[in-house]
């Protein structure tokens, strides 16, 4: 089985089209409308050093690296977590079994629903979790555009909704999510070193998922400041991200000759691996690669020292730990968080892999 990190683009969008029929379609935490949002609302940026503790407050909150709130408890309040990829992705099962221990761990009852990629399926079950009157609902990634009737039933009822690396719409409190930016920008720059400083890159995204999509956005930007030319630009294939990776980089080795490509952009570790097994297939030890997340497959990978020469971790314990200060504030103290919470992450190469 190939390792997967975002969910399928083509039912992504078939369901999309299902949903935006009498609605809008998402693009938030998985689109374009997160996109907007995220961009448009000023991001709390926990402070504190990249991808380890982060300290301070954001937003009224106590960030990612602190302790909960003083004499705050869960106890008789219920959390309901809900996800569309938790079984799925590796990345979205992480960061929600964090945010669930440390939010059992305060007191709260926490349930968790896994729709196993069935977007509908989210609407439903947060109109189910509206009418039991939790105390705050959870979204495990996904695209809150999407969920814009289950928003609505969650608003009308006045429960905070809070998101895990997901995005920000009408009806969602705060999204707590990586620095996109900070994790482009940063696995951009390494593959730009790698290169000597010059050379021809191509990139694989999914600009569906509003994380991944700014990442790319943020490499694209440093590669055109640089002077490095993007020749290969396509949209990757969750469903089979290494896959579809290894067959498109194994094409672009085939087209482009050594010395016509340098290196290759992916935008999260499943893809990635992709290209490297491509490139090590095709023996081209002059074609090197990036990706972002942190895996522990990319890390091995990465400590070979062979083509794949970075990633950037995401630091999914303090994304939970951001997020569930900012929900027991919010239910302690009525205390509203930014509307984006963002953590840093941690570059990662040969010298710590």
């Amino acid at each position: 089985m190939t390792r997967q990190h975002e969910p399928n683009l083509s039912n992504l969008v078939s369901r999309r089209r299902l949903l935006i029929g009498g609605a809008t379609g998402l693009a938030g935490a998985w689109l374009l409308a997160a996109c907007g949002d995220d961009e448009k609302k000023p991001a709390a940026t926990t402070p504190g050093t990249t991808g380890g503790t982060t300290g301070g407050t954001t937003g009224g909150t106590t960030a990612a690296g602190g302790t909960a709130a003083a004499g705050a408890s869960g106890a008789g309040k219920t959390l309901a977590i809900i996800s569309p990829y938790y079984a799925s992705q590796p990345a979205t099962k992480e960061v929600v079994d964090a945010f669930q221990k440390l939010a059992e761990a305060a007191g709260y009852t926490v349930t968790m629903k896994d729709t196993k990629n069935d977007l509908a399926a989210v609407n439903t079950e947060m109109e189910t979790a509206a009418s039991q009157k939790v105390a705050a609902i959870v979204l495990g990634m996904g695209d809150p555009k999407e969920f814009s009737a289950g928003l609505a039933k969650t608003k009308a009822a006045k429960i905070p909704v809070f998101g895990l690396d997901a995005g920000s719409a009408d009806g969602v409190t705060s999204n707590i999510t990586s620095d996109n930016d900070f994790l482009g920008t940063t696995s951009a720059q390494a593959l730009i070193d790698a290169m000597g400083g010059s050379g021809k890159v191509g990139i694989i995204h999914f600009d569906p998922f509003e994380p991944v999509r700014l990442r790319g956005a943020a490499a694209r930007k440093l590669f055109k400041e640089k002077g490095i030319e993007v020749i290969e630009d396509v949209q990757g294939d969750p469903a089979d991200s290494t896959g579809f990776a290894k067959k498109t980089v194994l094409d672009w080795l085939t087209k482009y000759p050594a010395g016509t490509i340098n290196g290759v952009y992916a935008a999260w570790d499943a893809s990635a691996d992709g290209a490297f097994q491509a490139t090590q297939e095709a023996k081209r030890d002059d074609v090197f690669v990036v990706g972002v997340d942190g895996q522990d497959f990319a890390r091995a990978a990465i400590k070979q020292g062979k083509t794949w020469v970075a990633t950037v971790r995401q630091d999914w314990p303090g994304i939970a730990k951001a997020a569930l200060d900012a929900v027991t504030a919010w239910l302690d103290q009525g205390t509203a968080p930014e509307p984006v919470i963002t953590v840093k992450g941690e570059l990662i190469t040969k010298a710590n892999a």
